[in-house]
């Protein structure tokens, strides 16, 4: 398995677009990995993980949507899920992309894309067809789903509470297992729990850390601190070991650090800092 970042910010970005901070200011000057932007990845050029600054990515990094049919959504907020730029750039798909989600965060895109195909079908709409090859699939949470060739199993995310709906995955393809989770905090019980009975030992583990080390200001984030805390605990559990990949990503500027800095930080508790256009190769 390939694991590509396009994005690695936390919600608005390095540099945010007001901010002066020393993180930020920084960024402006030196551009290069302390440049983030928001959320998203794609596995061997195929397979997505979430849907923002898509057009950025593709500008810049070289992302080729045209090659994705499969797309995981973690949960419906902007920096992950830009759910318009679904609808308005599919003029030209020859193909359907398939996008994955709990109910919650996919009625939405759902509802949206139904609409447009009983608009097409009445003759109500007169546009191109294409519009509408975009298909929605719900997610039961601590199911196993075959999605292509891979195996993907959503597990509830803390962040934003039931109403949101939010996932974190483990993926899994040729023996090898990723646990992506961003936007959540310390894993609830059930999320814990089916983790450690799981028998997975991961070799790519992914988390969150948008907050400034020790200052945990929400329950829906991570910091330094409680990342190395769910490590130490999977490794307790048989679910990491040293060969275990631990990358900390959707970093924003509250975590206050340049990324040279947080990389000399976190060097010494075995975990690397993500950038835009970084590749993991398992």
């Amino acid at each position: 398995m390939k694991i590509k970042y396009y994005g690695t910010s936390a919600g608005a970005g390095i540099p945010e677009i007001f901010c002066s901070c020393r993180v930020c200011e920084y960024a402006r000057l030196h551009k290069g990995k302390d440049y983030r932007t928001r959320s998203q990845a794609v596995i061997d050029d195929t397979f997505g993980i979430d849907y923002s600054d898509v057009f950025q990515h593709s500008l810049h990094y070289g992302l080729d949507m045209r090659k994705i049919k499969h797309v995981l959504i973690t949960h419906d907020h902007y920096d992950h899920f830009m759910k318009a730029d679904i609808m308005s750039r599919a003029v030209g798909m020859t193909e359907p992309i398939n996008f994955y989600f709990s109910e919650k965060t996919g009625m939405w895109l759902a509802n949206s894309v139904q609409a447009r195909k009983e608009a097409f079908a009445s003759g109500a709409r007169k546009c191109n067809g294409n519009e509408v090859l975009v298909e929605t699939h719900f997610l039961e949470k601590l199911q196993r789903y075959d999605i292509a060739s891979y195996t993907v199993i959503p597990l509830p995310a803390r962040h934003g509470g039931d109403a949101l709906g939010a996932y974190i995955y483990i993926i899994q393809k040729d023996g090898k297992s990723v646990l992506w989770a961003h936007d959540t905090g310390k894993f609830l019980d059930e999320t814990h729990d089916f983790i450690k009975n799981s028998g997975i030992t991961f070799d790519l583990i992914s988390l969150d850390c948008t907050l400034k080390r020790g200052e945990q200001i929400t329950q829906g984030h991570m910091d330094v601190d409680w990342c190395k805390e769910m490590v130490d605990i999977m490794k307790s559990n048989g679910n990491a070991n040293d060969k275990t990949i631990v990358v900390l990503s959707h970093i924003g500027h509250l975590v206050e650090r340049t990324h040279e800095e947080l990389e000399a930080e976190i060097a010494p508790l075995g975990m690397i800092p993500a950038f835009d256009g970084m590749e993991v190769v398992l």
